[in-house]
Order: structure tokens, then C-alpha cells, then sequence
């Protein structure tokens, strides 16, 4: 059976003609049982099987418990389950093959632990009948948080994992055809760089439900506790052409240990005091409010 660290190696060389070294931009490439540029810029790829192209990061809010807790209440509790055949509808509602030969090279930023980026490949694969072996997609999940991608190494193979800076993206111009980003803030002049003519992307965003039980907990004002999806969405159009939208819906019922890990990784939460969270803890339900806004380069 093969290691992590050789699964990624193998998902690194198909991304390496792309790669781009964080600190002068020169291509990446294996060399020497590293990461490395022709500066001698190296980096690691970790036993655990992701590559880290942001060592000296330190974070904060964002930690192992979090990640594992999403993990659990995404991957196992299917907290946002049927989503990922929307994105696709999207896609070829629009017109983007699924199928055309060769693998799309698809991007995930802000990734977390991996769950979404995951199940969107693993539904690509499903509508278009290929095996993961056949590399129907080229996926590389991007976070600056080292424990999300701890996380998403440990649960996924089929994917290149990296903790990377999300303002420099390292890759080259123009050498992905897709990306995703679900619930985190966009660079998009950045994004666009990497883009190639035509590229795609989907954003999800927060619906004005979005986890309604938990806002009507911890915001006192009514009027503030609704999301207002109309900024970003006015963003993202004056950003992108051949922009379009589904709405996602629905509500989810929790039992006390997912209820549990929803509070834990939600930032809503985090400055929640004790009588709040005890509250959050008696609820049995959560409301999923979601765009999904496409558009294209």
C-alpha cells in the first residue's frame, strides 16, 4: 500500500509544470526528495502527505479540534449533503464539459479539511463515470491553516494538499480551468491571474438564513441577524462575466454531538458566553441558507 508522502508526491507531478516557488516565483519542482525552485527554495512535503509552502505561518482561531470537528459534521453528518451536484448543475447548466479528454485542473481556496473540495471531485467523478485513478480531475486544495490541511491529508488521497498564502497563489498565470471557494473572502484580481480564458468559478456564499437558530441565539438586534447576500453578489458580477446563481436550501437535523461540533467550528460561536452556548446546545436543528454564484473569466 502506498504511503501519504508517496500518494502526494505522485499528485505534486502533475501539478508541478504549474507550480510556482512563494518567495521568488520561479517553477517548483521534486528535486532531492523536496519541494524546490532554482533559487534553492526549498520546502517539504510531509510524511502526512501535504506540501507546505507557507512554514512560518502561525495560526490562531483556526485548530485541529475545529478542523476535525467540520470534518465530522460535513463528511459524516452530510451537513451540506447535495450541494456539490448543484455546483455541477451549474456547470454544465452553462456549458462546461465535465468530459473532454483531458483532466480540469481545479482549485480549491480556503479548502479547510478538504470536505468540499472532496466531494465535489468525487461527484465530478460520478457524473462522468471516470475513476479516480483516471484523473477525471486534477484537484489541489489550498489553505493558509496548517491544521485544515492536516486534516484534509489525513481523511483524503485523492487530492494535492498545501498550506499556501491565498494573496500568492503559486501558480502561474492562466493554468487552471476551475476554482472553488466556499464560505471565505476572495482575492479575485489574484484568482483571475491563475485563471485561463474561459475559467470558471463558483463562490458560495451565506443565504440571509444561514444557521438562523444559532444567529437568533447570539445576535439581539432582528435586523442584523438576517445575512444579506446583495454586496457580495454585486461584487462578484462586476468581477466576472456570464455570471449566474442557485439558491441552496434546507434544514438539517443534529443530534447533541454534531449540535456539538457545529458550535465548535462556527466563528458565530466563538465570543458566545456560557448561557448562549448552553442554548445552541438544546437546539435539534440548523437552517442551511446558501448562494452559488458562477461566473467566468
Amino acid at each position: 500500500m502506498e504511503s501519504k508522502r508517496t500518494r502526494a508526491i505522485q499528485k505534486f507531478q502533475t501539478w508541478a509544470a504549474d507550480m510556482t516557488c512563494p518567495i521568488c516565483h520561479n517553477p517548483l519542482a521534486w528535486s532531492d526528495n523536496q519541494v524546490r525552485c532554482s533559487n534553492n527554495h526549498s520546502f517539504d512535503l510531509a510524511k502526512q502527505g501535504y506540501v507546505n509552502l507557507a512554514p512560518n505561518h502561525q495560526e490562531t482561531h483556526y485548530n485541529k479540534d475545529l478542523f476535525e470537528s467540520r470534518y465530522r459534521i460535513m463528511a459524516e453528518a452530510l451537513l451540506y449533503d447535495g450541494i456539490y451536484d448543484d455546483m455541477l448543475a451549474l456547470l454544465t447548466a452553462q456549458g462546461i464539459q465535465l468530459s473532454n479528454g483531458h483532466p480540469a485542473n481545479i482549485i480549491d481556496l480556503g479548502t479547510g479539511e478538504g470536505t468540499h473540495l472532496h466531494h465535489f471531485v468525487d461527484a465530478w467523478g460520478k457524473r462522468t463515470g471516470t475513476a479516480e485513478e483516471e484523473l477525471a480531475v486534477n484537484a489541489l486544495g489550498l489553505d493558509l491553516a496548517k491544521d485544515g490541511i492536516l486534516v484534509a491529508a489525513k481523511h483524503y488521497t485523492n487530492t494535492l494538499w498545501m498550506v499556501a498564502d491565498l494573496s500568492q497563489i503559486p501558480l502561474k498565470d492562466a493554468s487552471i480551468d476551475g476554482a472553488l471557494t466556499i464560505l471565505s473572502p476572495s482575492n479575485y484580481p489574484e484568482l483571475q491571474r491563475v485563471m485561463k480564458e474561459n475559467a470558471w468559478f463558483i463562490k458560495v456564499i451565506p443565504g440571509p438564513h444561514y444557521l438562523r437558530e444559532l444567529r437568533e441565539i447570539v445576535i439581539a438586534d432582528e435586523a442584523d441577524r438576517l445575512q444579506d447576500p446583495a454586496p457580495s453578489t454585486e461584487k462578484f458580477r462586476a468581477a466576472f462575466r456570464n455570471v449566474t446563481s442557485a439558491h441552496y436550501e434546507r434544514v438539517v437535523p443534529l443530534n447533541p454531538e454534531q449540535m456539538a461540533d457545529l458550535i465548535k467550528m462556527t466563528p458565530l460561536m466563538w465570543h458566545a458566553d456560557a448561557d448562549q452556548i448552553a442554548n445552541a446546545t438544546a437546539l435539534d436543528h440548523i437552517t442551511i441558507d446558501l448562494m452559488l454564484l458562477f461566473g467566468q473569466k
